[in-house]
């Protein structure tokens, strides 16, 4: 009954209702979009089809903003959606597969490794599906809106793949634990976009209208832009789907989707619990990087200011201005030279305080931003382990960012894509996300960083262990206690890494026999060929 209800809303005054509550995001958007990327500033208005005059788009004083958040986008992209890498996996239950093997009569192992194969072939096939639409341009321009506005809405389409959505085109409603209800997008479609059938009862209702109002451009709808609506409404047991025009319900735009594969991704940078919309990462640091800005235009203007040349003459004197200036070079001009002086604004101490602030920002936000300028220091000698591990201090500082897309946009891009997979195969493929004992796991972003991490720790304790080794023979410390120490401080586990004593024993006898072996063999051959000749000269004989 609530669903039918929200079906015969009109999808035109419900996005205009929705929309009041999105205009402090708006607004805290263009906010961040004018020190960053302009272009990228929502307007809550730019649907209205008026004669707007084009309005100048602001440009920044400083590129800090714009480089970083194009960089960020871009790393965390190549990190989310890894070229020709599969960022996924299908795990199945091994407990359950031994057992189904048991059932059937065969080999646990090989059915086990039978399993993993097609799992594997399925990962290859729906990786080759996810290449041939091309999101990860889509992601990416998806991304510097996430990062500006803290909102993005990402859109699946059939056979096109993802297509993002500016805040300022869809709205949403989420319960008070952050789950989506409702949301509603708004695009503009030109009348020939449109289906047949949807034309001729367009025309049919604008021609009415017309009647009563007497507007003779209302019968020129080629020419006319319109506003499509597409709803996706959260039910009990599926997602419902539809699109208006004109506040008329196209036919054959209706759809469901399962409750836990949803047709969209609604992206937030900073959750918030109670609120719809989320937290942009420039609103957190919005106080740096206009102070920033600030001081960039002060600095700009002042040294616009300082290389401007004056030149000034002293009233009183006798040096004529009229010769001066007729001068050539290297020409004689009758005058005193402390009569002409050039005007300078001596600012140059003022000026340094300014760029030494401006500095500390920049090295700031450039952290934040995960930045190359960021990791090396300002200094004569740094070392390949000091950037190496400031590089790995940048990385885990977007741990919790990957978590949040590895369970908001990763597990939901899997999913949507094997759900439309499946259909274009005529589901041909089995349904391994309603399979209990398979497993969709990601292999990028957080758990990538993880594995990153422990490999620098093995470098740098193999490293400590060899620089430290010789002078424990020095001294005569014990070489593994020393490696339990360095692999403790580093929260590193080496149990099973070094052999025992019983295996050090057992290789050295090992050593011995193939030793012992290689100087008997030649000894056992020279005998017997002796042998062999010995043998041949008695039968010859």
């Amino acid at each position: 009954m609530e669903d039918n209800t929200e079906i015969k809303k009109t999808l035109h005054a419900e996005y205009e209702k929705l929309k009041r509550d999105r205009e402090e995001w708006i607004y805290a958007g263009a906010e961040a979009a004018k020190y960053t990327i302009p272009s990228i500033a929502p307007d809550n208005d730019d649907l209205k089809f008026k004669n707007k005059t084009k309005k100048k788009l602001i440009t920044p004083n400083q590129s800090v903003g714009a480089d970083g958040v194009n960089n960020l986008a871009a790393k965390v992209t190549t990190t989310l959606l890894p070229p020709n890498q599969a960022f996924f996996r299908f795990k199945a239950d091994k407990a359950y597969i031994r057992q189904l093997a048991e059932e059937q009569g065969l080999n646990p192992d090989d059915y086990e490794k039978d399993v993993n194969s097609g799992l594997a072939n399925l990962e290859t096939m729906l990786l080759d599906y996810m290449e041939s639409f091309g999101d990860r341009i889509c992601l990416g321009e998806a991304l510097k809106h996430l990062y500006i506005t803290g909102n993005v809405l990402l859109v699946f389409e059939p056979q096109k793949g993802l297509k993002y959505y500016p805040l300022s085109r869809y709205v949403i409603k989420r319960d008070y634990c952050g789950n989506v209800q409702t949301v509603i997008t708004a695009e503009k479609i030109a009348f020939l976009e449109l289906p047949v059938k949807f034309q001729d009862e367009l025309l049919k209702k604008r021609l009415e209208q017309m009647t009563l109002d007497k507007d003779e451009d209302k019968c020129k709808l080629e020419e006319k832009e319109f506003i499509l609506y597409t709803k996706f409404h959260r039910c009990k047991k599926n997602w419902v789907t539809w699109q208006e025009v004109d506040d008329i319900k196209l036919e054959g735009t209706q759809g469901k989707y399962p409750i836990d594969i949803a047709p969209f991704i609604a992206l937030r940078y900073v959750r918030v619990d109670g609120e719809s919309y989320g937290r942009g990462l420039i609103e957190d640091y919005f106080g740096d990087i206009s102070y920033l800005d600030y001081l960039s235009l002060a600095i700009k203007e002042s040294a616009l200011a300082g290389s401007k040349l004056l030149m000034l003459v002293n009233p009183n004197s006798t040096t004529s201005i009229r010769e001066l200036s007729r001068a050539k070079n290297g020409d004689f001009v009758k005058g005193n030279p402390n009569d002409v002086q050039a005007l300078q604004a001596n600012k140059y101490n003022d000026l340094q305080v300014a760029q030494a602030t401006a500095d500390r920002l920049e090295q700031r936000l450039n952290r934040i931003f995960c930045m190359k300028a960021a990791i090396q220091r300002d200094a004569e000698r740094v070392t390949a382990e000091e950037i190496r591990q400031m590089a790995a201090d940048l990385e885990e500082a977007l741990g919790n960012h990957y978590a949040l897309m590895a369970k908001e946009f990763q597990l939901a891009y899997v999913k949507i894509t094997y759900y439309h997979l499946r259909k274009e195969k005529r589901n041909q493929l089995p349904d391994l996300l309603r399979e209990k004992d398979i497993k969709l796991t990601i292999t990028t972003g957080l758990e990538a960083l993880s594995r990153t991490s422990d490999l620098n720790k093995l470098v740098t304790f193999f490293d400590v262990l060899t620089k430290l080794a010789q002078s424990a023979q020095i001294v005569g410390a014990k070489t593994d206690k020393l490696a339990d120490l360095v692999a403790a401080s580093l929260n590193l586990d080496v149990s099973g890494m070094f052999y025992t004593e019983e295996e050090k024993q057992a290789q050295a006898e090992a050593i011995q026999q193939s030793e012992l072996a290689n100087k008997v063999a030649p000894n056992i051959v020279n005998k017997g060929a002796d042998m062999l000749m010995q043998q041949e000269q008695e039968e010859s004989t």
